[in-house]
């Protein structure tokens, strides 16, 4: 049986994928990686060449050639800029080169020095999410030329080389530091310590940008979420995410479900919120043929198309009591009844619930069947607000602006200390959605130049961040700072309850009407 070309290189794509855990050396690795290469794009030779940011120069460290050219290579050296491979590890582009003799770029003195003669190549550039790192050059196809297929299939390879080489990185800088504290005496517990627990966030951190890699965030409090996540992936357990608008729980799901062992059957979401009973429980149990009007033909509900993989129901604490009944039926029993037929149908379905509302307080009011809060919340995931983890802000806006910078064509560097400062000393009270949001019209606001600058920003956010510094006066006379003080308090209440009064007004201890006469003589 001939495998298609296609076939061929998603089977070496899965291949060196699993290959990152196999080998537990980089040499290792990185020669089976490009072995593997030359073997699937029937070329002569595959190098991996390192940028050495200290002398500035680019440095051949892996190639699949002769082992006398191998040792000859590691010892060739040249300035960043020279070659085709500086040319492509400066504009971060990939090309093939169908004619290296034709090209003026082409860095003899390596075909020289190795006595090989470089005839055509495909020169990929190697990025990890901060920088360049090196070039992926493959040489001299055996067989007709190289193609777009070939430069499509080398693209796609190159983040993992590139991953595997960052972490392969930073391992080493651990384990350097390592050592060096071994030669310390004094505190030597206290520094093992410390060092072990550097080495288990590395871990962490590299197995959630395997498993969690649409995730961002590093701080602690997104750290216990990826942990919590982990507990329960591989299991069929039901999950209940809380978070507040916008801080990523149907992510949250999705990753759970991409993670488990469903991860092969469909998974659908359903918003709950402001539909009638009726259409929720068609959408969700299905219906049979004049059920209610308009029910032309039968149809089947989300969890009998579902069976075998999740459905994810967001904003849960939304459902009418009727629905909650007719979804208690199918977390105790594992069967639905469509509406409009006598008969049950056993579904398999893992669910993951919704909400931006304290469950707990909804079924304390009698709006929440209690049965039904402890089914859905056998395990509980709360996603903490943006302004609770304010130190992954900066972290979510380059990542905002890279995926911005593709789909419009820009070349935004990041933002101006001001306007970092600015962005981390707001609110959101739209979380990561209203983030993202604000970095792509800062990006569109953006003109002759490369940086986003507190101007680019949006009127509400630099306006209450402007209005917050100068409050806090520390000169003039008693009253002029109290005064100062008084309007940065309520301006900073406000916002945290996103313009809710009476929140507000409870929070500083004032009554509804007294809070707005204060709004109204500082002109809030």
């Amino acid at each position: 049986m001939v495998l298609s070309r296609e076939y061929q290189e998603l089977k070496s794509l899965w291949d060196i994928t699993q290959s990152l855990y196999q080998f537990l050396k980089i040499d290792d690795l990185i020669d089976h990686i490009i072995k593997q290469i030359k073997e699937i794009m029937c070329a002569e030779a595959v190098s991996v060449i390192l940028y050495d940011e200290k002398k500035n120069e680019l440095v051949f460290c892996w190639s699949s050639d002769i082992p006398e050219r191998t040792d000859k290579l590691k010892e060739i050296r040249f300035p960043a800029g020279y070659g085709i491979a500086g040319s492509v590890f400066d504009s971060g582009k990939a090309e093939i080169i169908l004619d290296v003799a034709k090209d003026p770029r082409h860095y003899g003195k390596v075909d020289s020095a190795t006595e090989f003669e470089t005839k055509s190549m495909i020169a990929v550039p190697l990025k990890t999410k901060e920088k360049s790192i090196g070039v992926l050059e493959v040489l001299n196809k055996k067989e007709g030329s190289f193609d777009e297929a070939d430069l499509n299939f080398l693209v796609t390879l190159a983040p993992i080389i590139a991953m595997a080489l960052d972490n392969a990185r930073m391992c080493t800088e651990l384990d350097r530091d390592y050592r060096e504290l071994q030669l310390v005496n004094k505190d030597k517990e206290k520094v093992l310590k410390q060092t072990r627990n550097e080495v288990a966030i590395l871990r962490r951190e590299v197995e959630r940008n395997y498993r969690f890699d649409q995730i961002i965030g590093n701080s602690e409090r997104m750290l216990e979420v990826f942990r919590l996540c982990e507990r329960v992936i591989d299991t069929d357990i039901t999950v209940l995410i809380e978070g507040e608008t916008g801080t990523g729980k149907e992510l949250i799901a999705r990753t759970l479900h991409y993670g488990s062992p469903r991860r092969n059957k469909p998974l659908v979401t359903q918003n709950c919120g402001g539909i009638p009973d009726t259409l929720l429980a068609s959408e969700l149990f299905g219906h049979k043929r004049g059920a209610f009007t308009g029910a032309i033909k039968d149809k089947k509900g989300l969890f009998q198309i579902v069976h075998g993989g999740t459905v994810f129901l967001d904003e849960v604490a939304e459902m009418s009591p009727t629905m909650q009944t007719s979804l208690l039926r199918v977390l105790q029993a594992g069967e639905i009844k469509p509406l409009g037929s006598n008969r049950t149908r056993k579904v398999d379905v893992r669910v993951i619930s919704a909400t931006n509302k304290n469950l707990e307080e909804e079924v304390k009011e009698g709006r929440f069947r209690e049965d039904l809060f402890y089914r859905i919340s056998v395990f509980t995931i709360k996603l903490p607000p943006l302004r609770e983890r304010t130190e992954d802000i900066a972290l979510l806006a380059s990542h905002f602006i890279a995926g911005f910078n593709k789909k419009i064509g820009k070349s935004i560097r990041g933002l101006t200390q001001e306007a970092m400062e600015c962005l981390s000393s707001y609110h959101f009270p739209g979380n990561v959605r209203e983030l993202e949001n604000e970095i792509e019209r800062a990006m569109a606001m953006v003109v002759d130049t490369n940086l986003i600058e507190i101007s680019n920003l949006s009127e509400k956010i630099s306006h209450r961040s402007a209005a917050k510094t100068p409050g806090l006066k520390s000169q003039g006379s008693l009253k002029e700072m109290v005064t100062a003080l008084e309007k940065s308090v309520l301006v900073e209440k406000l916002e945290k309850y996103d313009g809710n009064k009476t929140k507000a007004a409870k929070e500083l201890g004032l009554s509804r009407n007294g809070l707005m006469k204060k709004m109204l003589r500082y002109g809030l």
